[in-house]
């Protein structure tokens, strides 16, 4: 998402500043600077500096925004957190509005924990009157230079005709985003006067889809048809506590858990401009530009194949 959201504030007419380890290309029309925040200390080289609005990608661990928001306080205007739909409780009924219980029991516990005291802390923060803070709650975030692989995962595997996994023959219905509307979202939340201090908004397409509606519509952008198989998880024992994108069957985990954008639309009038299908087929574009469509392999993939 960084690269988009720095086009987005470039085009706003605002002096961007990128810190991040310094992993990936530099963004051009911005100042980068190197920064680990892992490395205790890491942020002293911002002491000099004169920010409006920190936008915090990178809050993995909660201590981070802990030293984040007691460094800027009382410097900056605006604590922008990109936080994460999984802090929500697992549910019944869908769409997910930001009042819905938050906390265990849910699938994503140690990650979701993180994030729900990286967004208490940055509330505390504003009750003290250090800045003002918004987190803005995200699904499955989509788009070209998507460093994980998931569109990527789909479109390979259906240009060379091979089988796509789904557990439970992928019923489960998933919320998406395209990272453009990331970007939009954050500039209207830069530039609101008034309604977003100590809020939270979900951010997400207005419809949900499955998995099975997922690569469907991957299928007919490329103009292939699906091999889909579907299989039993505990067959492999494979349950949403021990889903690692790193070594996984298919790139989405198989819950429901869809997010409803309402707030976001009725406080600020921003809503997603990108469809699923318009996210894939733009991503599909610039993937096949790019020249390796070779599918990444996956232990666990080729081991279910293998049994069934």
């Amino acid at each position: 998402m960084g690269r988009y959201v720095a086009s987005a504030l470039v085009a706003a007419g605002l002096e961007v500043t990128v810190a991040n380890r310094g992993t990936r290309a530099p963004i051009p029309g911005v100042t980068n600077m190197s920064c680990d925040r892992s490395v205790p200390g890491s942020l002293a080289q911002f002491s000099d500096s004169n920010f409006d609005f920190i936008i915090d990608f990178s809050a993995y661990s909660s201590a981070w925004i802990e030293e984040a928001g007691n460094f800027f306080a009382n410097k900056i205007a605006k604590y922008i957190f990109i936080s994460t739909g999984a802090v929500y409780t697992a549910s019944n009924s869908f769409p997910i509005s930001e009042d819905f219980p938050k906390g265990p029991p849910h699938p994503f516990a140690p990650y979701a924990k993180e994030k729900m005291r990286s967004e208490a802390l940055l509330t505390d923060f504003s009750n003290s009157g250090f800045f003002q803070t918004t987190s803005l709650r995200l699904p499955f975030v989509l788009g070209p230079e998507n460093y994980e692989d998931r569109e990527s995962f789909v479109f390979s595997r259906l240009l060379q005709g091979r089988p796509i996994l789904l557990e439970n023959g992928g019923k489960a219905v998933h919320s998406f985003i395209y990272a453009g509307d990331v970007a939009d979202s954050i500039v209207a939340v830069i530039n609101a006067s008034s309604g977003v201090d100590k809020e939270a908004f979900n951010i997400a397409m207005p419809l949900g889809t499955t998995a099975t509606g997922f690569v469907e519509i991957a299928a007919s952008i490329c103009e292939r048809t699906p091999n889909i198989i579907p299989f039993d998880p505990k067959d492999f024992n494979i349950s949403l506590e021990n889903f690692n994108l790193r070594n996984v069957s298919f790139p989405f985990p198989e819950n429901t858990a869809t997010l409803s954008s309402r707030k976001i639309e009725d406080t600020l009038g921003f809503t997603p401009s990108k469809t699923l299908r318009d996210c894939l087929d733009i991503y599909y574009k610039w993937w096949t530009a790019q020249g390796d469509l070779q599918p990444k392999e996956y232990e666990l993939e080729t081991e279910i194949l293998a049994t069934l």
